[in-house]
């Protein structure tokens, strides 16, 4: 068996949002009152304040450092933020097209509005909340440069205090040639270089799999669509290995900064089948899904292909 098919028989486990249930013990809800919502919010640290809604309850808090309202029903709830700049309907146009879970357009007066909302029906955990909220704050910075853009204004306003702007991904090194994956309708993407990294065919349209082509170095890019929190993905990853090998050994975990967002990093050696094998892998989660990025190799060969197997994880991006 070669060390491809045994690393990445761990990979294969259930999907990051089954095996977050399981390994949490999550309770499911159907219906959320209102109360409960405030409890979550609370304990994201949110400073909140409510009033009464038609037939629901309205809770406001800064996000990115803008206000914004979530309505509270007990089937389903809904984030809004509403600038009083003027835009087009080409803006808010052009912003519907390029991202998915998010809603753009002009209120009465001219004014930008983003909402996005989240129904219960099929059922949600603590973590799907925060997850939906968390995502909906990611989101506020590239919505008010989008504003911004269209108005000619060096600012948006209906905030307390200026508003930060995500880092700038890093550019390609110079003189390579990447190749892009993207991923989740082309929210991220891994950038990797062609003549390093060769992509071999799969049956699963959310998984993708590399080969190092001067050696046996692998890599494995995970998306799913299921918003999870980033720090519960990483703890998720390291459960699914130990599934195989119960004694494996977190080596390294720490935050990251790459393309603009905080990850997780992560090194586990692990023993399959008999083979010492050594993962490295960011681990991201966001309101537009779930992303691992996995590379591997024999453990003896580590400082061989360490270098490759940490600029392909270095590729990772996201974009919206």
């Amino acid at each position: 068996m070669t060390l491809r098919t045994v690393a990445a028989a761990v990979l294969l486990a259930a999907p990051l949002a089954q095996a977050q249930m399981a390994m949490l013990g999550a309770e499911v809800w159907t219906e959320v009152a209102p109360a409960k919502v405030k409890t979550i919010l609370l304990g994201m640290g949110l400073e909140v304040t409510e009033r009464p809604g038609e037939k629901s309850t309205v809770f406001n808090f800064q996000l990115a450092t803008y206000k914004v309202s979530l309505d509270s029903h007990t089937a389903f709830m809904e984030l809004q933020l509403a600038l009083s700049d003027k835009v087009t309907p080409a803006a808010m146009n052009e912003w519907n097209r390029t991202h998915r879970f998010t809603r753009a357009y002009m209120d009465t007066d001219g004014g930008a509005t983003l909402e996005a909302d989240l129904d219960f029906t099929g059922g949600v955990v603590k973590t799907t909340i925060e997850s939906f909220v968390k995502g909906f704050g990611e989101a506020i910075p590239a919505f008010v440069k989008v504003v911004m853009q269209a108005t000619g204004s060096g600012d948006a306003g209906d905030r307390p205090a200026a508003a930060s702007t995500p880092t700038a991904p890093n550019p390609p090194a110079a003189g390579s040639a990447p190749g892009i994956l993207p991923i989740l309708d082309g929210r991220m993407s891994v950038r990797y270089d062609p003549s390093k990294w060769k992509q071999t065919p799969t049956s699963d349209p959310s998984r993708f799999e590399f080969k190092l082509v001067r050696g046996d170095g692998y890599a494995v890019v995970i998306a799913e669509r299921t918003a999870i929190p980033t720090d519960s993905i990483a703890d998720i990853a390291l459960a699914n290995i130990r599934k195989q090998d119960p004694s494996a050994r977190l080596t390294l975990k720490q935050k990251r900064r790459v393309g603009g967002v905080d990850v997780w990093f992560q090194t586990v050696d692990a023993t399959v089948n008999g083979i010492p094998v050594t993962y490295l892998g960011y681990y991201y989660g966001s309101q537009a899904g779930a992303v691992q990025v996995l590379t591997y190799t024999g453990r003896n060969l580590v400082s061989d292909y360490q270098a490759d197997l940490l600029e392909f994880l270095n590729g990772f991006r996201v974009s919206y």
